[in-house]
């Protein structure tokens, strides 16, 4: 354990990483990691297992006195310490809560440190596969992003038949209509069901691309993986192309978007939008 930090660094997101995990994962077989506990600030149910990984996260603060502001998923903005407004932590506890109940080994927790409450200020950032002990994803701004602590990039693969895309398409028959250009041509779709891990698989080659046109997902589920895509080199922008660079201070704040690995297949993924 860290004694006595003052300053929101990658080896402290690591500590409180583990220490989630270790929480999370002994609840994963209890009756009660399931049950509905409340309603988050986003508006969506708050089971168990997201209180407690959520509330470790502010202990963990706590115990090295980290003055910061919180930004997270269940308890909104919420100052630690007095709020340091020049420290910035938004946070997702875990990331692919279901995946975590029916034990599928798909979720995350999800920490970026920013300077101001705003994806393009987030300079350290970690994503956690919190059921695989080593499957670590960081970022420190202008260092580049690693797995485990070796550097990663995306795929190359600009041939949307061969890409392998993840794509949450939703039942909204607009949303439908609007991706029906890629799901006619792409061969390889796939939803896993933690946004946060999707982006890092794009960042690190595993995936070629991840959308998400719904407008649902919260600034909370994927400020420290976009922060990680960008670093490796990768894409991460708005259905219409330009750049996704979202306000942070309201974890009710809903975004779309395509993380994408490389130039040539984002272009040809925003032609087929735009012609849908």
């Amino acid at each position: 354990m860290v004694g006595f930090v003052l300053k929101l660094n990658l080896e402290l997101l690591m500590e409180i990483a583990e220490k989630v995990r270790f929480k999370v994962q002994s609840l994963i077989d209890s009756g009660k990691a399931g049950k509905i506990v409340g309603v988050g600030v986003g508006g969506d149910k708050t089971r168990y297992v997201d209180w407690v990984a959520e509330k470790t996260v502010f202990e963990m603060l706590k115990t090295n006195k980290i003055s910061c502001v919180v930004v997270s998923e269940e308890s909104g903005v919420k100052k630690i310490l007095g709020g340091n407004q020049n420290t910035y932590l938004i946070v997702d506890g875990l990331d692919g809560t279901y995946n975590a109940l029916r034990k599928i080994p798909f979720y995350a927790i999800s920490l970026a440190v920013a300077d101001k409450p705003k994806l393009s200020a987030v300079h350290t950032s970690l994503v956690a596969n919190l059921s695989i002990e080593k499957m670590i994803f960081t970022a420190e701004k202008g260092l580049g992003a690693k797995l485990n602590g070796k550097p990663i990039k995306p795929s190359k693969t600009n041939n949307i038949e061969e890409a392998l895309i993840t794509l949450n398409p939703s039942t909204n028959k607009k949303i439908l209509e609007k991706v029906s250009g890629i799901l006619c041509k792409a061969q390889h779709i796939r939803h896993y069901g933690a946004i946060s891990l999707e982006i890092c698989y794009v960042a690190s080659g595993r995936l070629d691309a991840a959308i998400d046109l719904r407008g649902k997902l919260r600034v909370t589920d994927l400020a420290a993986s976009y922060h990680i895509i960008r670093e490796a080199g990768g894409f991460i922008v708005r259905e219409d192309g330009t750049m996704l660079d979202s306000l942070a201070d309201n974890p009710q704040r809903r975004v779309s978007f395509l993380a994408v690995g490389n130039k040539k297949l984002l272009n040809k993924l925003l032609i087929l939008l735009k012609n849908s």
